[in-house]
């Protein structure tokens, strides 16, 4: 399969990342480009968390309960809680999480992955001025020379979502590892309401939020 970039994205700023570990000789190796698409001052995307792993791993999934390492990028956007407990995950060749910095509303990072025939690919990284919203993908399977993923957002489920200053670790709050646990499933997210501190003329967004490119290179 073989799809293009928009023009749009191809205008966007790109952010040096680094290239993951080498898993084994047979490995393609795959470019990846992270677009964020929510509108200026918005969303920033957190460092993004990559994992290589087999088809019966699952970094998240929708319908069900965040664990508690995805539930650390999702609310506070903490990497190494999830990097450390998938590098311990039976299945997974590769885990690791991007040095870049976040994504900025409108800009890209470019990534490397290493992906051994037959292993799926996960991402996750948070919208930051947010209690637990996330995007990405889940296990998904590469082929061909290129394909694009127009991801939306979701809800982890584990933090009410209050959009309050206080819980809200982005630029909006600067406040981490403050909790209101919810207990629900993982599920597409609402966007920003006005219910607390956060205005959606600022922070608000509209589906997907990312486009995120694989392009094989070799």
């Amino acid at each position: 399969m073989t799809s293009s970039s928009t023009d749009a994205a191809a205008a966007t700023a790109t952010v040096p990342a680094p290239r993951s570990t080498e898993p084994g000789s047979d490995a393609v190796t795959w470019q990846v480009s992270i677009r964020n698409l929510t509108p200026p001052d918005s969303q920033p995307f957190s460092p993004p968390v990559f994992a290589v792993h087999r088809p019966s791993v699952h970094v998240w999934q929708g319908g069900k309960i965040a664990s508690h390492a995805l539930v650390a990028v999702a609310e506070d956007a903490n990497n190494e809680v999830l990097v450390s407990a998938l590098s311990k995950t039976a299945g997974v060749s590769d885990v690791f999480a991007a040095d870049s910095g976040p994504i900025p509303p409108g800009a890209s990072a470019e990534f490397t992955l290493q992906v051994r025939p037959g292993d799926r690919v996960s991402i996750v990284t948070m919208l930051v001025n947010t209690n637990d919203a996330f995007t990405g993908v889940d296990a998904l399977e590469l082929y061909g020379s290129s394909c694009t993923v127009r991801a939306i957002s979701y809800d982890a489920g584990s933090e009410v979502n209050n959009e309050l200053a206080s819980a809200i670790p982005g630029p909006a709050g600067g406040n981490f590892f403050v909790r209101h646990p919810e207990g629900d499933v993982i599920r597409p997210h609402e966007g920003i309401t006005g219910r607390g501190d956060l205005d959606p003329a600022v922070h608000g967004w509209t589906e997907p939020v990312a486009e995120i490119v694989f392009t094989r290179v070799d």
